[in-house]
């Protein structure tokens, strides 16, 4: 079994194109002695990139590929398995859009695939390429500029003051200039805490991280607080609880974010979704952390 990552990124503004052949010869070379194969693609601003192979290999290069300064906005698209390349050819081969006929382009691409099935544009990974290819959806490509473009500036807003058992974080819209939420991360509980113990002190650190951000979290900003899977099965008034929490901090429940660990065991399963229904009920919301990268509704 194969692992495939897909990524797009833009090129750095100081690199010049010219570079691009030397860098694709040496990168192809690494690749090929971790058995990893693919295809780069350039527009001109943009790379587009299909790896395929054993998955450390993949994982090595793509973690070298995160960190290499000469693009930014690496944006990976897909990461999925297969039992064969779709690309096997060359351990990394560019093709430059900007030397093809726009109409032939994309059979082109397609020529250099080594799948033993002829490739169709059903299949997920060419979906993506095809994308790239035409150049659609483009303008809908959301990009960052990269970090020294950047000066933050501290303003009168601030989050809460950090206290007691209780961190907060903002989570910034660079592109807005604004703090569109809080992370409230209680404190960590003692060691051999267990069972009904640990639940009652992770209920009590969610609703004293709740009490202090009522203090002084506004009103249209988005509290974000981490919860175990467990006390919300294991506490059968957890979320009546909450909401009181919520409540007499000032707090609305359509303002409250609750995420549970997708790395955490969630048994009682009726238990757990009898919760989730409660909370929803409520108007609070629910993510799930760590669910591939970041959170998920």
């Amino acid at each position: 079994m194969l692992t495939t990552i897909i990524y797009r990124s833009h090129l750095a503004d100081e690199v010049p194109v010219r570079i691009l052949p030397g860098m694709v010869e040496k990168a192809s070379l690494l690749n090929a002695r971790h058995q990893v194969t693919g295809i780069l693609l350039f527009n001109g601003t943009h790379f587009f990139q299909i790896l395929e192979g054993p998955e450390e290999g993949v994982l090595d290069i793509y973690a070298r590929i995160c960190a290499d300064r000469r693009h930014h906005n690496v944006v990976e698209l897909m990461r999925d398995y297969s039992p064969s390349r779709r690309f096997g050819n060359h351990g990394m081969e560019l093709f430059d859009l900007r030397h093809h006929d726009s109409g032939s382009v994309l059979q082109a691409v397609l020529d250099r695939g080594t799948s033993k099935y002829r490739l169709t544009y059903d299949d997920r990974g060419l979906q993506f390429l095809r994308t790239f290819v035409e150049a659609r959806e483009k303008e809908n490509y959301f990009e960052v500029l990269p970090a020294d473009y950047w000066d933050f500036v501290p303003d009168d807003n601030g989050s809460p003051a950090p206290a007691a058992g209780v961190t907060f974080r903002p989570v910034v819209d660079p592109l807005g200039r604004e703090v569109t939420a809080l992370e409230a991360l209680p404190g960590d509980a003692p060691a051999g805490l267990s069972g009904e113990a640990l639940y009652e002190h992770n209920l009590a650190a969610v609703t004293g991280a709740l009490n202090r951000a009522g203090r002084s979290c506004p009103d249209d900003i988005m509290l974000y607080v981490s919860i175990l899977p467990g006390t919300l099965v294991a506490l059968p008034d957890a979320v009546g609880r909450l909401v009181s929490a919520i409540d007499s901090a000032g707090l609305v429940p359509q303002q409250i974010i609750l995420g549970v660990s997708e790395t955490e065991v969630i048994s009682q399963l009726e238990a757990f979704s009898a919760a989730v229904r409660q909370l929803k009920q409520a108007g609070i919301s629910l993510s799930i952390d760590n669910f591939g990268d970041g959170s998920a509704g």
